[in-house]
């Protein structure tokens, strides 16, 4: 069970901050696979355990340019808690996160866009690529319990790979090391958070629909305990 701090008398909730996580799911050899990397130990928040890529959604994410739109069900979802500009850049943040924390590219080569002040992105137009949203799926969300000193509004998204883009080269970063492809045997063995453990099972529901649902499995404290519900309601 995941424990949610005490308040501290006179010290505010911080506001949880939009954020997004993706996992990277490819099929080898007759088994499925996740991507996932070990935090750095010089992190703060979660340090020194195994995540999936991802992280705070930034300005930047919402001018980024793509070759399409996320698919119908995600927008409907997530549209439902923030506006379709805020949507699209939670879907394109989850894309950056991925080529910063572990270098694989989400999208399919296209001509060089404009330019665009980050170099993060920068740095993934002049690999001659540009995101594919449409193919990226939803399957949860999750908000730090009150009274961290960090928290996060996270929404959980899902990309299989398949062909070439499952052999994309993948590499460690300041942000992930031991970067690496995982069966769930192997998942099992790794040191993770809690609520990671959560989501894998969440994951392995959802991967079990022949039709995703129009909402998705929801974590929140919002009244200083945890609430398993689904969103939208």
């Amino acid at each position: 069970m995941i424990t949610i701090p005490k308040p501290i008398p006179g010290r505010r909730c911080p506001r949880p901050k939009l954020a997004s996580t993706i996992v990277l799911l490819r099929e080898m050899d007759g088994e499925q696979q996740i991507l996932m990397g070990k935090r750095s130990a010089r992190h703060d928040f979660m340090p020194s355990v195994y995540v999936f890529p991802g992280g705070r959604v930034d300005p930047c994410d919402t001018y980024a340019p793509a070759l399409d739109k996320p698919n119908a069900r995600t927008r409907e979802i997530l549209e439902a808690a923030m506006t379709p500009a805020r949507a699209q850049a939670c879907v394109l943040a989850a894309v950056r996160e991925t080529f910063e924390e572990t270098s694989l590219i989400l999208g399919e080569k296209s001509a060089p866009p404009r330019s665009i002040n980050d170099a993060s992105w920068k740095s993934f137009h002049a690999k001659g690529y540009l995101p594919c949203l449409a193919n990226i799926e939803l399957f949860g969300r999750a908000i730090t319990p009150p009274h961290r000193d960090k928290r996060f509004d996270t929404w959980f998204f899902l990309a299989r790979l398949a062909g070439e883009a499952a052999r994309r080269p993948i590499k460690n970063s300041p942000e992930l090391v031991d970067t690496g492809w995982f069966n769930f045997e192997q998942l099992a063995l790794l040191k993770t958070h809690k609520a990671t453990d959560m989501m894998i099972e969440q994951l392995k529901i959802y991967l079990d629909y022949d039709t995703p649902p129009p909402d998705v499995f929801f974590s929140h404290a919002p009244r200083g305990r945890f609430e398993f519900t689904r969103f939208p309601k």
